[in-house]
C-alpha cells in the first residue's frame, strides 16, 4: 500500500505530465511515462519486487488488447470507407434525408437510437458518426458541435443499453441486477435526454443551418467516385455484425473487407492504392473534407493505451486505492454528499487511469461494502453510471476519448463542451440524490438513509 504522500505524488505527476503533454502538443505517452515511472518506483519502495511489478504490468497491458484492436481497425476502416466511396455516398444520402434546420438534434437522437441497439459507442460513432461529420461539413454545422451531439448520443447506449458491456460492468461492480439498475437510472436518463435535446434544439434554432443548393448536387464527389446503392453495404455489415454480437474487432474487419471488395469493383482501385491509403490515409487535392489518417498514425495511441494498461495493472494488483476509500467516503455522509464524493473519485480515476473500466470497477467494488450499510446498492449503480462511466469520454488522454476523437477527427477538448448529455448527467444524478434524501427524511440536510 502506498503512503498518502506517495499516492498523491503519483497521481499529481501523472495528471501534470498528461496535461503538459496535451497543452504542448507532445505525444501523450511522453507525459504519461513520468507518472507511470513514479508509480512503479513508489510501489517497489513499498516492498513489491520488480518481477511481480512486471507481471502486473503485463497483465494490465494484455487487458487493453481489445481496445488496441479496435483502434487499429478504426485506422483501417475510415480510409477503406473513404477510398471505396462509402463515406461520400452516405454523405449524399444524409443530405437528402436529414432536415438541415434540426441537424444536431436529429443527429443526437439518431446516434442515441443506434447506440441503444448496438450497445457500443465506438460502433455507433463509426456507423453513424463518420458520415454525419461529412454531412455537417457540407451543411456548415460547426464540427465540434456535431461531434458533441454524436458522442452524447453514443453514450446514451454505452451507459443505458442492456447490450452494453459498460452497463453490465456497472451492475457487476455494484452487485445490482440489471433490471433494478435500469429502473434506478431512469430518472437521470430522462433528465439527461431532455436537457440534451433542449440544448441541441437551441443550437439548431440559433444556427439556422442551410445546405447550399450546389452542395446537394455533390458534383465534386461524383467526379471522384462512382456512386451505387451497394456502397451502403460496409455500414450495414458493421451494424449487422454488432447486432449479432460478433466480437467488435471482427465486425470492423468484416466491414473493411466489404469496403475493399466494393471499392475495387466500383472505383477500379489497384492493390497499391489500397496499400497506401490504408497505411497513410486518403488524400485528394480537390476533396480536402475527405482527408483521413491511416493505421500508421495510430502507433502513438496504441503505445499510450498499452502503457495505461500497465499502469492500471499496478494499481489493481497492489490494491493501492482501496484502503483510502472508507475515509474518502466519510463516516456518515448524506446521499447527496456521498454522490458528490463518488463522482469526484470517479473523475480522478478517469484522469489517472486513462481507461473507462478501472473507474467503474473501483467506484463500485471499493465503495460497495461501506455503501451497502447506508444506502441501496441500486443508487450506487446510478451514480457510477452517471459519473465514472461517462467521464472517460471527456478527458483528452483517456483511451475511450481518444477513440471518439479519432473516429470523428475532432480533438476531445473541442467536442467536450458540446457533449451535453455527458456533463449534464453528474448534475442530474446529484439532484436526484438530493430529492431522494429529502423525500425519505423530510429534510434537505444530512441525515443518512437506510440500506
Amino acid at each position: 500500500m502506498l503512503t498518502p504522500r506517495q499516492l498523491a505524488v503519483s497521481v499529481l505527476t501523472t495528471i501534470g505530465g498528461l496535461t503538459a503533454a496535451y497543452l504542448l502538443g507532445l505525444p501523450h505517452i511522453a507525459g504519461f511515462a513520468t507518472g507511470f515511472l513514479v508509480l512503479a518506483l513508489c510501489s517497489r519502495k513499498q516492498g513489491h519486487p520488480w518481477p511481480d511489478l512486471l507481471r502486473y504490468m503485463r497483465a494490465g497491458a494484455l487487458h487493453t488488447m481489445e481496445v488496441v484492436w479496435i483502434l487499429l481497425m478504426v485506422g483501417l476502416m475510415i480510409p477503406a470507407w473513404t477510398i471505396s466511396g462509402t463515406i461520400p455516398y452516405l454523405i449524399e444520402q444524409g443530405l437528402s434525408w436529414i432536415h438541415p434546420a434540426w441537424m444536431t438534434t436529429l443527429t443526437f437522437w439518431l446516434s442515441a437510437l443506434f447506440s441503444m441497439l448496438l450497445g457500443t459507442s465506438t460502433g455507433t460513432l463509426s456507423a453513424v458518426g463518420i458520415p454525419m461529420m461529412g454531412v455537417a461539413a457540407v451543411a456548415g454545422v460547426p464540427l465540434p458541435l456535431m461531434a458533441g451531439a454524436l458522442v452524447s448520443g453514443a453514450f446514451v447506449g454505452d451507459r443505458t443499453s442492456p447490450f452494453s458491456s459498460a452497463h453490465r460492468l456497472v451492475a457487476d461492480s455494484t452487485g445490482t441486477p440489471v433490471k433494478l439498475q435500469a429502473r434506478a437510472m431512469l430518472p437521470t436518463t430522462l433528465l439527461g435526454l431532455g436537457a440534451a435535446t433542449a440544448v441541441f434544439a437551441l443550437f439548431d434554432w440559433t444556427g439556422a443551418w442551410i445546405v447550399p443548393a450546389e452542395a446537394l448536387q455533390m458534383e465534386a464527389y461524383r467526379d471522384a467516385f462512382a456512386f451505387h446503392p451497394l456502397l451502403i453495404l460496409p455500414a450495414l455489415v458493421l451494424v449487422a455484425a454488432i447486432l449479432l454480437r460478433v466480437t467488435t474487432r471482427y465486425a470492423f474487419l468484416l466491414s473493411i473487407v466489404t469496403a475493399i471488395i466494393l471499392g475495387t469493383w466500383l472505383q477500379g482501385h489497384d492493390p497499391l492504392t489500397w496499400w497506401n491509403g490504408l497505411l497513410w490515409g486518403y488524400d485528394h487535392a480537390s476533396l480536402p473534407s475527405l482527408h483521413t489518417k491511416g493505421v500508421l498514425n495510430m502507433v502513438d495511441l496504441v503505445l499510450l493505451i498499452a502503457m495505461a494498461g500497465a499502469f492500471n495493472g499496478i494499481l489493481e494488483s497492489t490494491r493501492t486505492l482501496e484502503p483510502y476509500m472508507a475515509s474518502f467516503l466519510g463516516a456518515k455522509p448524506s446521499l447527496p454528499g456521498a454522490t458528490a464524493r463518488i463522482g469526484l473519485f470517479g473523475f480522478i480515476l478517469a484522469l489517472v487511469s486513462c481507461t473507462q473500466t478501472l473507474p467503474i470497477m473501483m467506484s463500485g467494488r471499493s465503495v460497495l461494502p461501506l455503501w451497502a450499510t447506508r444506502f441501496p446498492p441500486a443508487q450506487l449503480s446510478r451514480i457510477v453510471a452517471d459519473t465514472a462511466l461517462v467521464f472517460a469520454a471527456l478527458i483528452p488522454w483517456n483511451m475511450l476519448a481518444v477513440l471518439c476523437a479519432t473516429i470523428l477527427n475532432v480533438p476531445v477538448h473541442q467536442y467536450a463542451l458540446f457533449a451535453v448529455f455527458l456533463w449534464i448527467l453528474p448534475l442530474c444524478t446529484w439532484l436526484i440524490s438530493f430529492l431522494i434524501q429529502r423525500k425519505r427524511t423530510g429534510l434537505p440536510g444530512t441525515q443518512t438513509l437506510s440500506g
